[in-house]
């Protein structure tokens, strides 16, 4: 398959996927290029509702993926 996108939605994933260390602060809301897709790491479901405050922030990760898909169509 060849996704244009792929979202990341946990620390260790997006680690894994690009190979870093770094804080899923510092990665959330950022694109990758990853094998030709790019990649957006943002809040997992099971997060948001530990922390709602972050809601906020998922929404505007999925309004640049949303934004990202239909540009492309």
């Amino acid at each position: 398959i060849r996704p244009r996108a792929i979202v990341a939605l946990v620390a260790t994933a997006a680690r894994a996927l690009l190979n870093t260390s770094e804080a899923m602060v510092r990665l959330r809301g950022r694109w990758f290029d990853y094998r030709g897709a790019r990649l957006l790491v943002t809040y997992h479901p099971a997060y948001l509702l530990r922390d709602p405050s972050k809601k906020r922030e998922t929404w505007q990760d999925m309004q640049m993926l949303l934004r990202f898909l239909y540009n492309k169509a």
